[in-house]
């Protein structure tokens, strides 16, 4: 492992190289003498673009990776070929209507194979396309098309063959497995040593023209996606590498899913109101099984400026280091840092607030909170924000024995506070409210908090505005709090935010009998933390990441193979439930994927090794590495 901190090998990972492939981003694509690159036959309209420059060469990197070596265990064998039909039940009502399997890659594919997503006007709103330089493997190639058929057929499909130019397309329209109704459409071509496979015969007939590789108004001739191309250029061997643009495909992936908002704001319109199309793309590539890691990616992400007022909310001030504190957990799971300007970021929520809920919402409830003769009566503007540091951080944890309230969190704000006010606001805050209870522990006061419920009614003195956040007989279930207890407290100069009291008490604990830091002496924690210290070379960054995946994800793994992962309660789960599912049809219905007969997470557990990411601010957006490592 010494050879990865060299600084030969650390201007690898973040230099930007000394020139540019103009088909891929930096790596060398392999195609067939005829072959045109996939991002010279997509539209300019394409929201997302994956690629595998070198399909063969990815497959053989992939399977060295601990990754790679999972999904290959026999124990996870029984999985695949007993949830096979739900999967891919579920991935065609996700937009993935064109039969291909992963494992097919290997005998198809001689060179590039690209994925593109794609924007459309008219009566579909988008498109899916799929190409695969098939080089030699022709053969493999209609084998292939003559399985696809043989299934839809059994599918009961319909099917029509046409000819553009003198090329044979077939398209298959063939019920969806989830809604008998829908019918799917799927066009496939042979042509110039190209598999083509789309969702759209448009889409077909457009990319069978662009075979000629003159298309003017294509993905490779946008500005944008020449503008992406350069910020990450890389000399190390490119296995994948890809390009979205953020509010475009969010949109996208809503109309796949049929999620359009029904009596609910329309959250995309709100942040494409409010100028989010400043960011403009995200971009990057990943390395496979090289140098000590299983995987290593660089990515950009570009934000546009001017930029209006409430994208500057996104103020992530470079620092000279994010030192997580010396007393977080052994047991912590994962540990986010990052510098954000939250005081100066906080009006700018207005627009966005307002736009969501009401107009003079925020406002009103700033003036209710400080004004309110039953309520802390705090000025937020002048009393809390004066006190806030730019240093945050988010810890996670996992508890056992596993349950579906096992992850617990640690939200750290670093105070400003040299004076001690914060603990006054607090206790105010505390007192103020009916559900608050005061727990004093090892001389530090904790508030812990929890949710009855009984109907909460708040006046947050909007002037006469009233917000409505649901219905009166309480049938809108976005109207319940976001979680069902948490509590709050001031430690070692941190304001703390937690799912629970007894996660502050073990962290005061912690703090009495040691100052040293036991998180950071973990064997898997120094040899992540080493390599973000060289990538970074000293340089400034806005953000630091550490996840022990051995720990992460034994919640989520575990609840899904005893089919609870509906279940799942966590703070980020909750603030998604919230989002994307307000009315909570997805609440307690029973898990599709059924995973009882994967191994228990300790028999592949070693599988997982320690990631991290560090990311810099720059003039036009962020720099983005992070890695996984090999085993050690």
């Amino acid at each position: 492992m010494s050879s990865l901190f060299t600084r030969e090998n650390r201007s690898k990972w973040i230099l930007r190289g000394c020139s540019l492939s103009m088909l891929l981003g930096g790596s060398i694509p392999i195609f067939a003498a005829d072959s045109v690159p996939a991002a010279k036959m997509l539209p300019e309209s394409t929201q997302a673009f994956v690629s595998l420059p070198n399909t063969p060469s990815f497959i053989e990197r992939w399977n060295k990776t601990q990754l790679g070596k999972l999904a290959l265990d026999d124990q996870l064998m029984k999985f695949w070929n007993t949830q096979r039909e739900e999967l891919q039940s579920r991935f065609s009502d996700a937009g993935w209507q064109l039969n291909l399997q992963v494992e097919d890659l290997q005998d198809l594919s001689a060179g590039q194979t690209s994925i593109g997503w794609i924007g459309r006007t008219g009566e579909k709103a988008y498109s899916m396309a799929l190409i695969i330089d098939l080089g030699e493997r022709t053969s493999a190639g209609e084998k292939f098309l003559k399985r696809v058929e043989d299934q839809l057929k059994e599918r009961k499909a319909t099917v029509k063959n046409w000819k553009h130019g003198d090329v044979n397309v077939v398209q298959y329209s063939v019920p969806s497995p989830s809604n008998p109704a829908r019918l799917l459409e799927s066009n496939y071509a042979i042509s110039k040593g190209q598999l083509i496979a789309t969702d759209d015969s448009s889409t077909m007939n457009e990319l069978l023209d662009a075979q000629s590789g003159d298309k003017k108004d294509s993905l490779y001739n946008s500005s944008v996606y020449k503008d992406a191309l350069s910020k990450v250029q890389s000399n190390g061997t490119i296995a994948a590498e890809y390009f979205l643009r953020p509010l475009g495909i969010a949109k996208l992936l809503r109309v796949i899913g049929a999620k359009a908002p029904k009596g609910n704001p329309d959250l995309l319109k709100i942040l494409e109101d409010q100028g989010f199309g400043a960011l403009q793309f995200v971009t990057g590539n990943i390395e496979l099984s090289e140098e000590g890691f299983d995987v290593f990616h660089n990515g950009f992400v570009k934000l546009q400026k001017p930029a209006k007022e409430a994208v500057k909310i996104l103020d992530f001030p470079n620092v000279p280091a994010i030192a997580p504190p010396v007393w977080l957990s052994k047991e912590s799971a994962s540990v986010l840092g990052f510098s954000w300007s939250l005081k100066d970021a906080f009006n700018r929520f207005e627009p966005l607030v307002d736009a969501y809920v009401g107009e003079g919402t925020f406002k009103g409830m700033l003036e209710g909170i400080r004004d309110e003769p039953n309520g802390p009566q705090i000025d937020i503007v002048k009393e809390v924000l004066p006190l806030l540091g730019t240093e945050m951080f988010i810890v996670t944890e996992i508890k056992k024995p596993i349950a579906p309230d096992s992850k617990r969190s640690l939200v750290l704000v670093k105070l400003n506070d040299n004076a001690g006010k914060m603990k006054g606001i607090l206790d105010r805050y505390g007192k103020a409210e009916s559900n608050g209870t005061p727990l004093d522990y090892e001389g530090y006061r904790i508030w812990s908090f929890k949710n009855e419920e009984e109907e909460l009614k708040v006046d947050f003195g909007t002037g006469g505005n009233k917000v409505d956040f649901g219905n009166e007989n309480g049938e809108d279930e976005s109207d319940k709090p976001l979680l069902d207890h948490w509590a709050i407290g001031l430690v070692e100069g941190f304001f703390v935010f937690s799912s629970d009291a007894e996660l502050i008490k073990e962290t005061i604990e912690r703090i009495r009998v040691t100052k040293n830091s036991a998180f950071a002496e973990e064997t898997d924690v120094k040899r992540a933390k080493a390599v973000i210290d060289s990538i970074s070379g000293g340089n400034p960054h806005s953000v630091m990441q550490i996840d022990r995946a051995d720990r992460s994800f034994e919640m989520q793994y575990e609840l899904f193979r005893e089919g609870k992962l509906n279940a799942s309660k966590s703070i980020l789960a909750a603030i998604l439930d919230r989002l994307l599912d307000p009315k909570h049809q997805n609440r307690g219905q029973e898990q599709k994927l059924k995973g009882d007969t994967l191994p228990p997470f300790q028999q592949i557990s070693s599988y997982f090794q320690p990631s991290g990411s560090i990311i810099s601010t720059e003039e036009d957006g962020w720099a983005i590495q992070s890695f996984v490592l090999g085993k050690d």
